[in-house]
């Protein structure tokens, strides 16, 4: 079906010989086609942690006017940055076919800047990571001195992402393993400034490269990614974009996305439900996930 959706827009025009400021009223039709977007029929397959709904309803995020994809927007970049260990960095590199099946668009890996780049760089702000903090991570990471100082988020986003986003992003996410803070938290997980379609992730806290590291990555990765497109943190469902606070938190978190997530993902991307849904099934099923696999198995009609 297609909905309309009527806007009321106050315009000021102020008169240039006096103070005096009009106010008119004016009405915007924003016409969206929602065929084919609706996942009632998955709701049975999905957790509620609510009894009324919470979340932003589909109507809600088209009139928020979200980043998205245009003809000349058109890939998404992950962004490594930091000190970082040879093997994260591949693990990130193996990840790219995942989150391109995932997102439904094409993914790239810009070159790492070092973390003497950083340090070289005056715009960018660094401390050391508070000593109350540092001994435990530094000793479940067994060893990690060159990871001994935070950066701050907002700085290396202005200077690295912003300024540098290439033409043809839609979105840019950098990963590190130094701890990031910003002026009001001591620590984050992440960070991000959706409106220029920029964020980062930090994995300081959340692996200890065991055998959940790869899955921990491709959880914070594709939250954080999901996120740049304007579509926020998940209250009503089990969800890939629940909110946690911990390492163990993320661990029994979700990979998939909630219908009413994957909804405003699909109006944003235009991807095909069922093409999505094969191609994850089979990726699960080469990675050994049986529930997984089955899960997207039953989604596809």
């Amino acid at each position: 079906m297609k909905i309309k959706f009527i806007i009321p827009l106050l315009i000021i025009i102020q008169s240039c010989s006096s103070s005096t400021t009009n106010e008119e009223h004016m009405n915007k039709t924003i016409e969206a086609d929602t065929v084919g977007v609706q996942l009632n029929y998955l709701e049975s397959f999905h957790n509620r942690k609510t009894v009324n709904d919470l979340d932003a309803s589909l109507t809600e995020y088209i009139l928020s006017n979200p980043n998205r994809p245009d003809s000349i927007h058109t890939t998404i970049y992950l962004l490594p940055f930091g000190n970082m260990k040879p093997e994260v960095e591949q693990i990130i590199s193996n990840e790219i076919d995942y989150l391109e099946t995932f997102f439904q668009m094409p993914v790239k890996i810009l070159p790492r800047i070092t973390f003497d780049e950083v340090k070289q760089n005056a715009q960018i702000k660094t401390r050391f990571v508070p000593d109350s903090d540092y001994g435990y991570y530094e000793k479940m990471k067994g060893g990690a001195e060159n990871l001994r100082e935070q950066i701050e988020a907002s700085s290396f986003m202005n200077k690295y992402m912003i300024d540098q986003k290439p033409e043809d992003a839609v979105a840019v996410l950098g990963i590190t393993e130094h701890d990031i803070y910003n002026s009001s938290y001591n620590f984050l997980f992440g960070s991000s400034s959706t409106k220029n379609g920029v964020g980062l992730i930090s994995t300081f806290r959340l692996i200890d490269y065991g055998k959940q590291t790869k899955y921990n990555i491709r959880k914070v990765v594709s939250k954080q990614i999901v996120n740049l497109f304007s579509i926020r943190n998940v209250k009503d469902y089990e969800c890939l974009l629940n909110f946690h606070n911990s390492k163990e938190e993320l661990e029994l978190g979700e990979f998939k996305l909630s219908p009413r997530a994957l909804e405003k993902f699909k109006y944003n991307i235009g991807f095909d439900y069922n093409k999505r849904f094969k191609e994850l099934e089979q990726i699960w099923l080469e990675e050994g996930n049986k529930s997984l696999s089955e899960y997207y198995q039953k989604c596809q009609k």
